[in-house]
């Protein structure tokens, strides 16, 4: 994470491929703060760094 932060990557998205739970990332400074945690059968609706809307279940078989 903190090569990411360094390069100055604002969010990533981590997914647990066991549970299919999605980890949304934001940089603040030279660290990451958790902003979202979206588990199965729910839907991860974001307006930055883009308009998307995922489903955990779309993304883990």
């Amino acid at each position: 994470m903190h090569y990411y932060a360094a390069a100055g990557i604002e969010w990533y998205l981590l997914v647990e491929q066991e549970t299919g739970t999605l980890h949304l990332h934001r940089r603040q400074g030279r660290h990451y703060r958790e902003v979202s945690v979206t588990k199965p059968g729910s839907v991860l609706e974001l307006t930055e760094p883009v308009q998307a809307t995922i489903r955990p279940e779309d993304l883990v078989p």
